[in-house]
């Protein structure tokens, strides 16, 4: 009766032990699965290399003096949403818009203004070319760049700069690329995929905003400046490697950098990088260091007149 008693003791203990091992190992792996899914591989690209032949074909503007530009703007937005889509996750706690986020009426408004004035959008060896003063290229001229890698991006923008012929850059952030594609909905952050990427490289230049360095330390540094250089290298070949070994530009979370990252920046082979200091690109604007203009939703169309140059006389 004992020695029984000592069996089942034993046996359920055993039993016990065998079922929190295989409870343990699932959970690891279900955690890891999560993890995995939550990012986009490390080793993996995008594959939109021949899809994006069209942004190495330098055009001859062929533009008098009295037409070319004395300088260029470079536009900066992150999320366009419906208007009737708007939530709470796109409001400030006083109920206005939150700054990243445009509406799609008004951002299309923009665009049709940049139609109807006879802006011609440029693509980034354009620009660097223009910066370097190999070519001119017209006084209306403008670059139209598009922060982290929002499904909006390719659903509501898209089709806009398609319509009026524009082709824009976008900025991602590649760890956070869906590998498989989902339903869209607004009212979350939700991240382009790859088909959404695939989808649009006719419109989009895609470039490196970080793998997954979009991020602050608890102090509130950025990442890019306050984690080691080494990590930090890590990352930024990480996101070339998302984007099938393209080097052609980089901008910073934040606009955050210091030295040590334009050291990396050309080490790496990045052609330009970019800030969000709100000024305008000449020839001779240091490569590693371009400014873009942010456009707010509080701004109204004479803001956006004179963000771009049409007040002043002076693109």
């Amino acid at each position: 009766m004992i020695r029984k008693h000592l069996f089942n003791i034993i046996f359920t203990v055993i039993f016990l032990g065998l079922f929190s091992l295989i409870i343990n190992l699932y959970y690891d792996d279900v955690s890891r699965a999560l993890y995995e899914n939550d990012i986009f591989p490390a080793d993996k690209g995008f594959d939109i290399l021949e899809c994006q032949n069209w942004r190495n074909e330098m055009r001859q503007f062929h533009v008098s003096d009295e037409d070319k530009a004395k300088q260029v703007t470079v536009l900066m937005y992150h999320r366009v949403i419906e208007e009737d889509q708007i939530d709470d996750i796109h409001l400030e706690t006083n109920g206005d818009l939150v700054s990243t986020v445009m509406l799609k009426s008004e951002f299309d408004m923009q665009m049709q203004l940049l139609k109807n004035e006879g802006f011609t959008t440029l693509t980034l060896k354009e620009l660097e070319a223009f910066i370097e003063g190999k070519i001119d290229v017209p006084k209306h001229s403008i670059v139209l760049t598009f922060d982290d890698g929002f499904k909006d991006n390719a659903l509501e923008v898209a089709p806009i700069l398609r319509e009026h012929g524009f082709t824009g850059v976008s900025f991602v952030i590649t760890g956070v690329v869906n590998l498989y594609d989902a339903k869209y909905e607004p009212g979350k952050y939700q991240y382009l995929s790859v088909e959404d990427i695939q989808n649009t490289c006719d419109v989009f230049e895609f470039e490196s905003h970080t793998y997954n360095f979009h991020k602050r330390m608890d102090d509130h540094t950025a990442y890019l400046i306050g984690k080691p250089d080494e990590l930090v290298r890590k990352d930024l070949e990480t996101s070339i490697i998302n984007l099938d070994g393209n080097t052609q530009a980089f901008a910073s979370p934040y606009g955050a950098f210091d030295e040590n990252n334009i050291q990396l920046f050309q080490k790496l082979g990045f052609n330009m990088a970019f800030t969000v200091v709100p000024e305008t690109v000449r020839p001779g604007t240091d490569i590693y260091q371009i400014p873009r203009k942010e456009v707010y939703p509080h701004e109204t169309i004479i803001d956006f007149k004179e963000k771009i140059g049409l007040q002043d006389g002076d693109t």
